[in-house]
């Protein structure tokens, strides 16, 4: 595996891992870490030992957004091109072709938390905190990732003004799928992206597709499609393999279906 400028990855139990290590900007989104990310995830798209991936700093913070030391010498031109470079950051993440996790720890500011809604789910840390702050830097946030995750209310709340809100909070409106106790992020968040990976890179890339196109459809044509995408599976040896599986257990009294649920 490539050595990556601020970047550690790794691949553990069908998760691709990728943390970022740059303490001394709190791993603020510069020309490195923007390449290498984008970088990584070309890499892993179709990789079969990877089927989830999971975006992690550490338990003191997540991403401090964008090097704004960066935006703030740079001519006209590295701006043009640092936006850029900004935008096929987003189109990697957003589009990636497999489900991805984020793990959130303290302040989340700005493109910092809009790394985060690019991912399909978001795990937080009791002291994390979210913000639309690029207003404050006369910038544009990245709203629609707001919205899908929060609705227009919310979202342009935080659009406007620019203010954090608390873990606590985000739970609430539905911009982080749980809040954990500080120190138990990382475990409870690569738990999560295993479990995800279960499924398999086959699986994956089917389902993570079905959420790309299905939540922007019509009810009647998502429905349509994704009785094609049933079609599909039921044609697949992988179907065959499962539901075969399955039976047995069910069989025996140990239904996969609810399996978590007793534990």
């Amino acid at each position: 595996m490539k050595d990556r400028k601020y970047l550690l990855t790794s691949i553990e139990d069908g998760v691709g891992i990728i943390q970022l290590n740059h303490p001394e900007k709190k791993n603020a989104l510069g020309w490195e870490l923007h390449e290498g990310i984008v970088d990584v995830l070309r890499e892993w798209e179709d990789d079969d030992a990877v089927s989830c991936i999971l975006f992690i700093g550490n338990e003191e913070y997540f991403c401090a957004g964008w090097r704004l030391d960066i935006l703030n010498t740079a001519d006209s031109n590295d701006r043009r091109r640092f936006n850029d470079l900004a935008l096929a950051l987003m189109r990697a993440i957003y589009d990636f072709g497999k489900p991805s996790v984020a793990a959130v720890a303290g302040v989340a500011p700005g493109y910092g938390m809009d790394v985060a809604n690019m991912c399909d789910i978001t795990i937080a840390s009791e002291n994390a905190a979210f913000g639309s702050t690029q207003i404050k830097y006369a910038m544009n946030g990245f709203y629609h990732g707001l919205m899908s995750r929060v609705g227009k209310q919310h979202a342009r709340r935080m659009y406007y003004t620019g203010d954090p809100i608390s873990a606590e909070e985000a739970l609430r409106i539905g911009l982080v799928s749980e809040v954990v106790p500080v120190g138990s992020l990382r475990d409870t968040a690569l738990k999560l992206a295993k479990q995800i990976a279960e499924m398999g890179p086959e699986l994956a890339k089917m389902f993570k597709g079905v959420a790309l196109r299905a939540s922007n459809m019509d009810h009647l044509g998502a429905l349509q499609f994704e009785l094609t995408v049933t079609h599909d599976l039921l044609q697949r040896g992988i179907f065959m393999e499962r539901v075969s599986r399955g039976f047995d257990r069910m069989k025996a009294g140990d239904s996969a279906a609810i399996e978590r649920l007793k534990s």
